[in-house]
C-alpha cells in the first residue's frame, strides 16, 4: 500500500496523508484518525515499522550497455527486466545512479570509474560476464549483484533463471510427445546459454538417448537476419530430407526465425517439425502458429536482485555471494505436436 493508494481510499491528497503520518499539526484529529486506520488496515504502518528496523537499501549504481536503452526485437528480455528494476526502485524510494557503457557490452574501466564516482550503497550489473569486470567487482567492498547473468566463480552474487532446468523441462516435453530426433538451436554466447545447452543434454541422457555434438546447432547470433540466413542454409543442406522432428530453440528470436525458414522451404509447423522457443515473448504469442515457449519470470528477477542487496547490507561482512536461480514454466501453444508417426 503506497501513500497514493491511501490518499485515494481516504479521499484526500498525498500531502495530507504524509502530514497525518508524520504527526503534522495542520490536520484535524478526526481526519488523522481516519487516515491512520486506513494505513493500519492496509498494512502500511507495519511495513514502515519493519523497514525502519532494517538497514534499508537507499541507492544503487546500475551499469548497463547503452544498447539496452533502446527496446528492439533482440533485447526485449533485457528491456523488460530493466524497466521492472526502474519501477521497483521508484516504488521503494531507491535512488538509481546509471553508468552507461557505449555499445552492447560493458567496458570494465568505465564501469569501475562510474562506481567509484558514486556514493551508492550497492551495485547492479546487467547481463555482463566479462572476467575482468567480475574480478574487479569481487575485489571491491560494496555488495553487488549480476542481473540475468552469473559469475562462474561464484564471487559475485547473481539473480537469473534456472537455465539448465528450464531447457531440460522443454526438452522433456518434446520427448514426452514422442520426439526422439530433436535439434537444439543455440548460438555462441554467454555462460548462461551454455547452461541451457547442458539442460538439453541432460534431458536426452535421462531418456537414454545419446547427445552427440551434432544435436546442437550453434548459429553465429540470434538476430533475425542471422537466423534466417543460417537456418535457411542448414535446411537447404539437408537435401530435402529433414533429419529431425523437433527443434528446441534457446531464444524466441531464434524460434521465430526457424519457423520462417522452415515455412520458406515448404515445411509445416508443427505437422512436419515442432518448434519450441525460450522467452515467452509477445512476438511468439502472436506468431502463426503461436509459439510454445519456456516462460522465465522476468519481473521477479529485478525484485529479487534488490531483495538480495537488502540482505547483503543487513549482514554486512558476514554475507557470502549467492547464485539465485528462479524457476521457469512451459507455456504450451500450437507450435509443438507429436511426430507424425506417433499420431
Amino acid at each position: 500500500m503506497s501513500l497514493k493508494k491511501i490518499a485515494e481510499v481516504a479521499g484526500v491528497s498525498v500531502s495530507t496523508v504524509s502530514r497525518a503520518l508524520s504527526g503534522h499539526d495542520r490536520i484535524s484529529d478526526e481526519k488523522r484518525r481516519d487516515i491512520l486506520e486506513i494505513a493500519r488496515a492496509q498494512g502500511y504502518i507495519d511495513t514502515r515499522v519493519r523497514r525502519a528496523s532494517q538497514a534499508g537499501l537507499q541507492s544503487i549504481v546500475l551499469a548497463i550497455p547503452e544498447a539496452m536503452l533502446r527496446p528492439s526485437e533482440t533485447n526485449f528480455t533485457s528491456w523488460r527486466i530493466l524497466e521492472k528494476l526502474r519501477a521497483e526502485c521508484e516504488a521503494r524510494g531507491v535512488r538509481l545512479d546509471p553508468v552507461l557503457s557505449p555499445g552492447e557490452t560493458l567496458d570494465p574501466d568505465l564501469v569501475m570509474a562510474g562506481i567509484a564516482a558514486s556514493d551508492a550503497e550497492a551495485i547492479v550489473i546487467h547481463f555482463d560476464e566479462n572476467p575482468l569486470l567480475l574480478d574487479r567487482l569481487a575485489a571491491q567492498e560494496r555488495p553487488s549483484v549480476l542481473l540475468f547473468g552469473l559469475d562462474p566463480t561464484s564471487r559475485v552474487s547473481s539473480v537469473g533463471i534456472g537455465n539448465t532446468y528450464a531447457t531440460a523441462l522443454g526438452a522433456r516435453h518434446l520427448l514426452d510427445l514422442g520426439h526422439r530426433e530433436i535439434l537444439c538451436v543455440s548460438w555462441s554466447g554467454r555462460f548462461t546459454i551454455r547452461r541451457r545447452e547442458a539442460g538439453f543434454r541432460e534431458a536426452l541422457r535421462d531418456h537414454g538417448i545419446a547427445a552427440p555434438e551434432d544435436r546442437i546447432l550453434r548459429l553465429s547470433g540470434f538476430a533475425p537476419d542471422i537466423v534466417a540466413r543460417e537456418m535457411g542454409a542448414w535446411i537447404a543442406a539437408q537435401g530435402g530430407r529433414m533429419p529431425v522432428t523437433a527443434m528446441l530453440c534457446l531464444s524466441d528470436n531464434i524460434a521465430l526465425g526457424v519457423m520462417k525458414a522452415l515455412q520458406d522451404h515448404g515445411l509445416r509447423v508443427p505437422e512436419d517439425v515442432s518448434v519450441m522457443g525460450f522467452d515467452d515473448s509477445f512476438a511468439g504469442q502472436m506468431s502463426q502458429p503461436p509459439l510454445t515457449s519456456i516462460h522465465p519470470p522476468l519481473d521477479e528477477i529485478a525484485v529479487t536482485a534488490l531483495d538480495e542487496l537488502e540482505l547483503a547490507l543487513r549482514r554486512k561482512n558476514g554475507f557470502l555471494a549467492r547464485r539465485i536461480e528462479l524457476g521457469c514454466q512451459l507455456t504450451q501453444r500450437g507450435s509443438c505436436a507429436p511426430p507424425r508417426e506417433a499420431r
